[in-house]
This record gives C-alpha cells, structure tokens and sequence, in this order.
C-alpha cells in the first residue's frame, strides 16, 4: 500500500508523514485488515506540491498541486478526484505498489475511489480516517456505495437494473447466485424486509447503489453506507484481495 502526498508543501513533508501513519493504525483496527497487519508492506511518497491544499472550483479556489487534485468531480461538492491517472503512476513510480492512495492536504469532507486505480480523500476533516476506510474499500476491493437516497447519489440511471452489477456488496437479483448467497443463514427472505427482526442481520435488503429501488445491500448499515463495520460480504471480497495479492 503507497501513500502518496498531494497538496503538501516541502514544509509539509512532516505531517504528510503524520497523517499516513495515522491512516495506516486506523486502516488495522478495522476488520478484516486488522487480522492481515502482517500482509501489508507501507510505503510513503513524498511529492512536493508549491502549494497547500487542493483545488475547490465551486469555491473558485485553485491551487498548484502536484497531482492537480479537485472537489467537485461530476458536480458533486464532495467528490474529489485527481482526474488525471498518469499523473499519479508518475508520482508513483518513486515505490512499489500493488494499492495506491492519495492522502490530500485540507479540511473539507470529501473523497473518491476508483478500483484498481486509486483511491483518495483529505487528511484534516472531522471523519477523516473513516472516509479512507470507505473510499479505501472501493479502490482497493471495488465495493459499491451502498448508501442511497442522499443529495450525494447519482440518478437512477446509474445502473442497469436488468443486469447484475460488478460490484461484490450489491446485487439486482439478476445473479444473486454470484454474490453473498451463499452467506444468508438457512430460510432468509428474498427480498429480506426491514425490521426490528432483520435490521442486525445479514440479508437482501432493497436500497444501494444510489438508489432506492430495484438494487439491493446485505446489511442494513455498513462501512460502504455508513460509519460502522464492513458487512460480511465486503469483508470476504476485501480478504479475497488480499490472499490473491500476498500469494496466499
């Protein structure tokens, strides 16, 4: 896992390094990774930007970063990306890597995941370790939001809902065979309604992906929706990741 510093200045080097240890503790208390400390190599890079921050278009703020990172990807406040992907292969290319992630100097709530590529978001804000945890989960293992219903979500066209998503923690029925099935204790309703009895439970719960209808989660609330636990389907998808990467 390489860290890589965007919006930090030479001067800045010390709390880039500060925030990625920060990162990284919090990274192994959460389950799995906590079980899987000893599979993982960190790796810092120090890229040097002129100036302190990162860009905030809708705020017309623009700063000189090194991985010309911005809010308001998609027009989304929230959304931060650095858009250009060579760019950040470039930076990275100072380490070995097999995950990569962007640890962006400024206090505003926000971030982004793209798997396989990188995942990103701001080392100062009140939730900041929870949002890597969250965006870490779509770079690293291509978790789908599960949340849904937020001004945040895209529209309902996001996803075909006559064909089954890619995504291991979101399902359309279409091959629910595919997905965590097999986890669902003996009986379970599908789809599962929500209520006292099944709140706590595993389940096929309707509502993710964005939208409310016709896409469906396993839990009622987990570290993709919301700040609590991964749900046990996106923890066996994150341990998947990691045997296939530490060769087990």
């Amino acid at each position: 896992l390489c860290f890589i510093a965007e919006g930090y200045t030479t001067q800045e080097m010390e709390k880039f390094r500060a925030d990625a240890l920060r990162f990284t503790e919090y990274l192994f208390t959460m389950a799995p990774y906590n079980r899987h400390k000893e599979d993982f190599n960190i790796w810092l890079v120090e890229s040097i930007s002129e100036e302190s921050g990162t860009d905030i278009p809708h705020e017309d703020v623009w700063k000189k970063t090194v991985a010309n990172s911005n809010f308001y990807t998609f027009r989304s406040d929230r959304y931060l990306t650095a858009q250009n992907q060579k760019t950040i292969c470039q930076i990275a290319t100072a380490a070995p890597y097999d995950a990569l992630y962007v640890i962006v100097n400024n206090e505003k709530y926000g971030g982004g995941g793209i798997y396989n590529f990188y995942g990103l978001s701001t080392s100062n804000c009140k939730w900041a370790e929870e949002v890597f945890v969250h965006e870490f989960g779509h770079s690293f293992a291509g978790l789908a939001d599960e949340y849904f219903g937020k001004p945040v979500a895209y529209d309902d066209t996001f996803y075909n809902l006559e064909k089954e998503p890619w995504e291991p923690n979101i399902t359309t029925l279409v091959d629910f065979e595919s997905k965590w099935k097999d986890l669902l204790p003996e009986g379970t309703q599908i789809p599962t309604p929500l209520n006292d009895e099944t709140k706590d439970k595993i389940g096929v719960f309707e509502g993710g992906g964005y939208v409310d209808k016709g896409i469906y989660r396993p839990v009622d609330h987990c570290k993709m929706r919301d700040y609590v636990d991964y749900c046990p389907a996106c923890s066996r998808a994150i341990l998947q990741v990691i045997d296939h990467l530490s060769d087990k």
